[in-house]
């Protein structure tokens, strides 16, 4: 036998040795393992589009939409105030004011809003929300023939009174 037959078989051992090894660090799909399948792709659009479920007893007290974008801040804490209200019909709030802004959603009914700000009334119906910024004087009537169910939100002042009443901000008498 030459030195070469006897070195191969001394070196043998060695590679199946070294073949085990490196059988047992394989991954899925090398060395005759099944691969394991794709998970599925998912569409980024059609995971945006569909989330998770509200959880059991959840409700929308209300839903309207601004018409306009509007900015939110408060320099520090705040408490946060949601109440339904029912205007009946020639029912007005009266002109007041707030210490801090207000959202108000109409889910039934119309009602007539006036602000300081924009003395021209403007009438919102069921689906419509305003929204009054920071200590803007501004009152609702409903001057329609049914009553107007509105859905309130204020975030206003710690501590501070909810709102305050002011001076007819406009012209119009009639909204009172």
């Amino acid at each position: 036998m030459t030195r070469f037959g006897r070195s191969a078989r001394s070196i043998a051992p060695l590679v199946v040795l070294a073949g085990l090894l490196l059988a047992g660090c394989a991954q899925p799909g090398q060395l005759g393992h099944d691969a394991p399948p794709p998970p599925p792709a998912a569409s980024p659009v059609a995971a945006a589009q569909a989330p998770p479920p509200l959880p059991t007893g959840t409700a929308d007290v209300g839903r309207g939409t601004l018409p306009a974008r509007i900015q939110m801040s408060t320099l520090g804490p705040a408490d946060v105030s949601v109440r339904t209200v029912e205007l009946a019909p020639g029912e007005s709030t009266g002109w007041h004011r707030h210490p801090g802004f207000e959202t108000t959603i109409v889910n039934s009914g119309e009602v007539t809003v006036q602000t300081a700000e924009e003395c021209a009334p403007q009438r919102i119906g069921a689906g419509d929300a305003v929204f009054v910024p920071d200590a803007q004087a501004h009152l609702m009537r409903n001057d329609g023939t049914v009553p107007a169910q509105l859905v309130v939100t204020q975030v206003l002042a710690p501590d501070a009174p909810d709102r305050s009443g002011v001076a007819a901000a406009c012209g119009n008498s009639s909204l009172r």
